[in-house]
């Protein structure tokens, strides 16, 4: 990826600026940032894309957050499917998704906002391996701020319930008997999941990657203070990338792994921001010995942010 060039450019504007889509991939969300992207697509214009918006049935258990999840609907689309879908069980909404005719000629964008991570890991897989698609443009926007419970940075959470931890189905790498297991945890500022994965892992070598420059100037201490436990330990080595850009994070990793030359199986926990999240699973869809982990929660707490910053498109190659 180093000597290629990657493409990311911002959105920006009130009036529709994003290009000529055949489909539109999206997820439901109740915070302000979920229909940003889709409130710029053009569907005035003739064949206009056709939007798939996943519905997260986790989303609505003991909530009134319908009329803020189902707002896409006010928006003129003549052309929607719907997909209820649920967080532990994503075989089944994503055989109802692959359903639909894509080929490489398409231009598909997905909105990864308001996507669980191993949702879109699971996706962007599906799509390139079955329908063979070798490019695809994403979406995300930033959140301007997040909830912190009565102001206290180390009690951040994004999910409830009891965690498993879990190899992503179609992420499973290639463990080579006797070699040495490298975890490396893009963080969050839920210190208590990068605890976790760390033990359940056991690696004999940890390295964490922090948001730098993030978002917002604080947010990167907020991350170091929320995994203070872990970032305090002097035997593991902390890197930086900057929070919005996924194809830096990809450079990291690959750097991180040259230094490896094949001796070591090397354990991704994308915790990060979903920009990070993206470039670690471009990096897992191009080397497949590579591993990816992620704690899957009971349920995700959906209202953990607030307003809305920067909408960023990337071009994302799927294949070298």
């Amino acid at each position: 990826m180093s000597n290629l060039v990657y493409k990311m450019e911002l959105v920006e504007g009130s009036s529709p600026s994003i290009p000529e889509l055949d489909y539109f991939i999206l997820s439901s969300g109740s915070d302000g940032r979920a229909y940003q992207i889709l409130s710029k697509v053009d569907f005035s214009i003739k064949n206009g894309p056709k939007v798939i918006v996943f519905n997260f049935q986790e989303r609505l258990k003991g909530r009134d957050l319908k009329d803020k999840l189902f707002k896409y609907k006010n928006y003129a689309i003549s052309n929607l499917q719907e997909i209820e879908c649920g967080i532990k069980n994503p075989s089944s909404s994503l055989g109802e998704f692959g359903g639909n005719v894509f080929d490489e000629s398409q231009k598909i964008g997905i909105d990864i906002s308001c996507f669980t991570k191993p949702y879109f890991y699971y996706l962007i897989k599906l799509l390139r391996e079955r329908f063979g698609i070798s490019k695809l443009t994403i979406f995300y926007t930033e959140p301007k701020s997040y909830k912190f419970p009565r102001g206290l940075f180390n009690r951040f959470h994004t999910s409830t319930g009891p965690l498993s931890i879990i190899e992503l189905p179609g992420f499973s790498g290639l463990e080579i008997r006797d070699s040495r297991r490298k975890l490396i945890i893009l963080l969050g500022f839920d210190g208590d999941l990068s605890k976790e994965i760390n033990e359940d892992v056991s690696p004999n070598e940890t390295v964490v990657v922090n948001g730098f420059p993030s978002y917002m100037t604080k947010f990167k201490d907020i991350s170091l203070i929320a995994n203070e436990k872990l970032v305090g330990d002097d035997k593991i080595q902390v890197q930086y990338a900057r929070a919005n850009n996924p194809f830096e994070v990809y450079n990291l990793l690959e750097a991180i792994k040259a230094k490896d030359r094949g001796a070591t199986f090397i354990n991704v926990a994308p915790l990060g921001t979903k920009p990070m999240a993206l470039g670690a699973c471009l990096f897992a869809l191009h080397n497949p010995d590579v591993r990816v982990v992620y704690p899957l929660p009971e349920m995700y707490e959906d209202d953990y942010s607030e307003n809305f910053w920067s909408s960023w498109m990337y071009e994302l190659p799927l294949r070298v």
